[in-house]
C-alpha cells in the first residue's frame, strides 16, 4: 500500500480520481491547487503524485518542476493529467490526456508504482514529526468541512453570510496548518529555499489579488514602480510572507502595499489603519509562541520573519498606537 497525492481543482474530478486510487488499495491525500499540493508533498512524503495541469496558484507543470527541486521528493514519480497539453512535462514520469478511460488510469497507477524506486528517507525529528502529525490531523476535519461548504454555496442570501464566514474559517485553519509545518521545518533546520530569477512585482500583485478574494469589501491599495523589479527569490516562500502580512492588515480594515526599489535593496511595506500595536508587544511580534496577548497571526509572523531571513533579508514592524501599523520586508538585490 502506498500514499498517493492527488491534485485537481475540480471537486468532482478530484473525488473520482481519489476513489479510483483508494479502490486500488492505496491511501490518498487530496489537494485543490498546486501550492496546496506542494505543501502536502513536503509534509506527507507521498510515493506517487497525480496532478492536473490547469490549476489555480500553481499549474501542474510548475508543480512537477518544483517537486523535482525538493530534497526528498526528487525521486517521487508524477503522473500529469491535462485536457490542453499534447504531451507531458520533462519532469513528469507519465502523462494522460483528459478525458481518459478509468481502466487506463488504473493501469498507469499500477505500472508507475511498480517501477518506482524504493524511497529511503531519514527519520523525521520529533519537531518535524509533530508538524506532520498536526497537518494530518487537520486535514480530515478540513476535508469534511469543505464538502459541507460546497453543499451550502447555493443557499439564499440570508444564509450566505454564514457560508462566507465558514469559508473564511476554513482558510484560517489551512493557513494555520501551513504555518505549523513551516515552523516545524524551521525548528529542525530542514526548510530550504528554491530561489530562481523572477519579476517581483508580478508576484506581489498576485498576493494582493488573493487578499482581495479573501477579504471582499476591504480596501486594498497597491503602489509599485512602473519598471519590472528583477530579483532572485523563492516565489512560493516569499508569496507566503506577503500573504501573511496582507491577511493581517486586512483584519485591521484596510491594506496599503508599497514596493520601493533601490540599487541595493527592495522594500515591501504593508500598512493597515488599525488601532496599532502597543510598544510592549513590538519586541515579541516575531516569536513563534509569545506569552500573553498577541496581535493577529503570531505563528504566521514568526514564519514570515524566518523566511525573510532565509532570503538574506529581514521583516520589521513599526506602529504608533491609534495610527495603524506597518510591516516591512527588506530584501537584498542580487542575493
Amino acid at each position: 500500500m502506498s500514499l498517493v497525492l492527488v491534485a485537481d481543482d475540480e471537486p468532482a474530478v478530484l473525488e473520482v480520481l481519489s476513489q479510483v486510487v483508494e479502490d486500488l488499495g492505496h491511501d490518498v491525500v487530496r489537494a485543490r491547487d498546486g501550492e496546496e499540493a506542494l505543501a502536502l508533498a513536503r509534509s506527507r512524503r507521498p510515493q506517487l503524485v497525480v496532478t492536473d495541469h490547469m490549476m489555480p496558484r500553481m499549474s501542474g507543470m510548475e508543480l512537477c518542476s518544483r517537486l523535482k527541486q525538493e530534497p526528498g521528493l526528487r525521486e517521487v514519480p508524477i503522473i500529469l493529467l491535462s485536457a490542453v497539453l499534447q504531451q507531458g512535462s520533462p519532469d513528469s514520469t507519465a502523462f494522460l490526456n483528459k478525458p481518459f478511460e478509468i481502466n487506463d488510469f488504473e493501469a498507469l497507477i499500477r505500472r508507475v508504482l511498480e517501477e518506482a524506486p524504493e524511497a529511503s528517507h531519514a527519520p523525521a525529528t520529533p519537531v518535524e514529526a509533530l508538524g506532520q502529525w498536526v497537518a494530518r490531523t487537520l486535514q480530515g476535519p478540513l476535508e469534511a468541512a469543505r464538502v459541507q461548504l460546497l453543499k451550502l454555496e447555493g443557499l439564499s442570501p440570508p444564509t450566505q453570510d454564514a457560508v462566507t464566514a465558514l469559508g473564511a474559517q476554513l482558510q484560517s485553519l489551512e493557513r494555520m496548518g501551513q504555518h505549523l509545518q513551516d515552523a516545524a521545518s524551521l525548528s529542525a533546520g530542514s526548510l530550504t529555499l528554491q530561489p530562481v530569477e523572477g519579476e517581483l512585482r508580478a508576484h506581489l500583485e498576485a498576493s494582493v489579488e488573493r487578499c482581495r478574494t479573501l477579504g471582499p469589501g476591504v480596501p486594498v491599495e497597491l503602489v509599485v514602480p512602473e519598471e519590472p523589479v528583477a530579483l532572485r527569490f523563492d516565489a512560493a516562500r516569499l508569496g507566503r510572507v506577503f500573504d501573511v502580512l496582507l491577511s493581517n492588515a486586512a483584519r485591521q480594515g484596510g491594506v496599503r502595499v508599497e514596493l520601493r526599489v533601490s540599487d541595493a535593496r527592495v522594500l515591501v511595506c504593508v500598512s493597515d489603519p488599525g488601532p496599532g500595536i502597543p510598544e510592549a508587544e513590538l519586541p515579541r511580534l516575531f516569536q513563534p509562541f509569545p506569552d500573553g496577548p498577541a496581535r493577529g497571526d503570531a505563528l504566521g509572523l514568526y514564519v514570515a520573519s524566518e523566511l525573510a531571513k532565509l532570503h538574506g533579508g529581514a521583516l520589521s514592524a513599526e506602529s504608533v498606537p491609534g495610527r495603524g501599523a506597518t510591516f516591512s520586508v527588506s530584501l537584498p538585490r542580487g542575493a
